[in-house]
């Protein structure tokens, strides 16, 4: 049973007993003990050069199978004009026969007009079918070619229109409409092929264990299917979430997380996101998609069962609804430590946290939001006005006891844990700010515990999968400016090192084992 000892390291622990450690030994992917000091004597060594070493980061919340397929088509985001998208398209659509599929689409972002049309995309593509999803996966816009595929029934809530014309805008029930279909094109190779490509992006910024949501409308049951195939291989820890409301159907699969982003209501960004106080500025209140008399039989009959239950709510309407359930259900079958969950959580009220934290509701977030759309000049203040200040509370959620477990809500945001904690850290409204300590447990091991899994990892502890990453600063100990800066070195997970910096990431067959 050989030992490899890891020395000569700041170690950030994010353990119960120990906070910092100098070295830490595993054995058959597990760790060993963990000390400071001189470490004990061992045949095979590691010296570290004193770089900081932290737990595997932890996602709670991607859309894996989602997020390797976007790394295989035209990327919109950052671009400014219309023709900077047209250039992007023409250049992906090269030499290619059929659909164009491009996502990270912002509106917000255009400074020559201030929305993307059918008709705009026709006079470049007017054959050949285009699918834009928005960055927020909640709307999207298709050309005519496409249009006529997807089929989208005439009188369809979110079926936009001027003069009455479909303008390709979809959102709503439109939207999921059209985005069942458009999951369904993809031919097999590029499945696999976007499962690979999702580990390497995860691998590559200290990502060793992820909660994929997977399945469901928005996302179609075929990623599942790819990712249920090829698990075994897949060198990073994945707890799937079911995206599916038939109790039957997940118990018989044997899925025990279920749900994710079943949407309870939409976004922010599509202006489906279900408000109170007036609504929008621009208009309306957005959209509740379930309420208490259509989701809550599910939770209750899913929560009698054993199972964890996630839903996808953003505005009060929408986490009045879970609460609500959730509320009900453990009244009915009362269960301690359920770690029931609800996904954003973005514009909750006092009231609602201070409920969150009597149930035991565990809340996975996205800071990342907040640095791409928080402030007095970002999307939130364009669609909300002054309440852009109410915004992903995490100081007061964590003052009143709510585990938050960090993700990203990839490839919304990008699977990137350090930004997260840059964002938590320096988030826009001052009196929401953590500390880069409490950003990194959100991070590692809440969001484990958000899925049941801290006893094995989310922590250097005894015991636990020898999951962790090797960065070139440690994010507790730098100006908080720079933590977004820090760059990981080596990857590890269960004993095997997954990423090197500088060299190509192994394939399945991971060989550097101890």
């Amino acid at each position: 049973m050989a030992i490899t000892v890891f020395e000569n390291a700041e170690v950030l622990t994010v353990g119960r007993r120990r906070r910092r450690a100098t070295w830490f030994s595993v054995t058959n992917g597990k760790f060993g003990e963990v000390g400071e000091g001189p470490a004990p004597a061992a045949k095979q060594r590691v010296d570290l050069q004193g770089r900081c070493v932290v737990p595997g980061f932890v996602d709670s919340h991607i859309h894996f199978f989602q997020t390797g397929l976007d790394l295989l088509f035209t990327n919109l985001s950052g671009c400014t004009t219309l023709e900077e998208v047209f250039a992007r398209l023409d250049n992906d659509a090269r030499g290619k026969r059929s659909w164009v599929f491009a996502h990270s689409f912002e509106e917000d972002a255009l400074t020559d007009v201030t929305r993307l049309t059918a008709a705009d995309l026709d006079a470049r593509f007017p054959d050949r079918p285009v699918w834009v999803n928005r960055i927020d996966y909640h709307s999207a816009v298709a050309n005519t070619a496409a249009l006529r595929r997807l089929e989208v029934p005439p009188g369809t809530r979110g079926l936009m229109s001027d003069n009455g014309a479909p303008n390709g805008i979809l959102r709503s029930d439109a939207y999921m409409h059209a985005k069942t279909r458009i999951a369904r094109l993809y031919p097999v190779w590029v499945r696999e092929k976007a499962v690979k490509e999702a580990v390497r992006a995860c691998v590559r910024r200290g990502i060793t264990a992820v909660h994929a949501l997977e399945g469901g409308p928005l996302f179609g049951d075929e990623g599942v299917h790819v990712l249920l195939s090829k698990m075994e291989n897949v060198p990073i820890d994945v707890t799937l979430f079911l995206q599916q409301k038939n109790v039957y159907f997940t118990q018989k699969m044997g899925f025990d997380h279920l749900g994710g982003c079943i949407l309870i209501d939409g976004s922010i960004g599509s202006y489906t996101a279900a408000l109170d106080d007036g609504g929008y500025p621009a208009g309306g209140d957005g959209q509740l998609y379930e309420n208490l008399r259509t989701i809550g039989p599910f939770i209750s009959t899913a929560h009698a069962a054993g199972a964890q239950l996630a839903f996808h709510a953003i505005g009060p309407r929408a986490i009045d609804v879970v609460l609500d359930a959730y509320s009900k259900a453990l009244l009915q079958k009362p269960r301690y430590d359920h770690r029931h969950r609800i996904e954003h959580f973005e514009l909750a009220t006092d009231a609602q946290i201070e409920r969150a934290a009597d149930l035991g509701v565990v809340v996975a977030m996205q800071p990342s939001f907040e640095h791409f759309w928080g402030g007095p000049d970002g999307m939130y203040a364009s669609r909300l006005g002054e309440r852009w200040r109410n915004t992903n509370r995490l100081r007061t959620i964590l003052d009143a006891g709510v585990v938050v477990a960090g993700g990203s809500d990839a490839n919304v945001t990008p699977p990137d844990p350090l930004l997260g904690m840059h964002a938590a850290v320096n988030h826009p409204n001052p009196d929401q700010r953590v500390t880069a300590e409490e950003a990194l447990r959100m991070m590692t091991l809440d969001a484990a515990v958000a899925a049941f899994n801290d006893d094995r990892h989310g922590s250097i502890e005894a015991g636990k999968e020898a999951s962790f990453a090797v960065l070139d600063q440690d994010p507790t100990a730098v100006d908080a400016s720079a933590i977004k800066d820090i760059r990981v070195l080596e990857t590890w997970a269960q004993g095997k090192q997954v990423h090197l910096a500088g060299k190509a990431d192994p394939e399945w067959d991971v060989t550097a084992s101890v």
